[in-house]
């Protein structure tokens, strides 16, 4: 029986595996700590997202929406309407096509324009929605009536007509009978303003203001004929602090006028 043979490292080998036991034992120590250190690390920077959303484009401000195209008279109006039109022209006056008005209570216009000034020199504040032949009454009356009126009282020109009603859709006060502004037929004047910057409003001024209280008295009286209806400070409680004009079609082309 042969002995049994023991193989003995030699002190080189055995040096190495020894160093490559401690390098082992640090790696292993460094991976520890790195997986404690993990979570604070993750609390501090927050997680990030499975998928990053890719950077949105900027964004142009909107542009300012423009006015829009001013309404164009109908492709057919009635030959009266047309010459009308070009009567406002001569006269000077300052309009825009309006569309045509329709309400279910049977307010109605259709053919209506949009009045700015009743003369080059004369504005109407606020603008108001008219009739033509309304429109053309009312520049006609400043002309012949208002304007000469207002100039020999005050040696000052008219310049602007304050309006308080053009259009508006609703019955006569006291009654059930559409008024004439429900057809765009009528516009009461709420005060006249000068060149001089004098403003004078429509009422009954008395002796405390001899010239206004003439002026008004003179325009309400010039304006029975130019309008089919005048009524103002004098008429009634309703309208003591304006004129109504209008054109309301009457028997035999009478007038009211009081």
């Amino acid at each position: 029986m042969k002995p049994t043979t023991v193989a003995v490292a030699s002190p080189a080998a055995h040096f190495k595996k020894m160093n490559l036991a401690r390098k082992s034992r640090a790696i292993l120590f460094l991976l520890a700590s790195l997986t404690l250190l993990a979570p604070s690390y993750s609390a501090e920077v927050g997680e990030l997202p499975a998928t990053m959303e890719a950077p949105q484009p900027k964004q142009e401000p909107a542009e300012p929406k423009q006015p829009g195209p001013a309404v164009k008279p109908p492709a057919r109006m009635p030959s009266a309407e047309v010459q009308c039109r070009e009567r406002l022209t001569e006269l000077d006056v300052t309009f825009e096509e309006h569309e045509p008005l329709k309400d279910e209570m049977g307010c109605s216009a259709s053919y209506p324009v949009t009045v700015s000034r009743l003369s080059e020199t004369v504005e109407l504040r606020p603008p108001a929605v008219l009739t033509c032949a309304m429109a053309e009454a009312s520049a006609r009356f400043v002309h012949d009536h208002a304007g000469p009126l207002t100039r020999g009282a005050f040696g000052s020109d008219l310049a602007a007509i304050e309006q308080v009603s053009a259009y508006v859709c609703r019955p006569r006060n006291g009654s059930k009978k559409l008024s004439e502004h429900a057809f765009a037929n009528a516009l009461d004047w709420g005060s006249l303003v000068l060149e001089d910057g004098s403003r004078i409003e429509v009422q009954a001024h008395g002796s405390a203001a001899p010239r206004r209280s003439r002026l008004v008295k003179a325009i309400q009286k010039a304006a029975c004929g130019p309008f089919k209806t005048v009524l103002g400070p004098g008429s009634d409680a309703d309208h003591a602090d304006h004129f109504h004009f209008d054109l309301a079609r009457r028997r035999n082309g009478g007038t009211w006028c009081e």
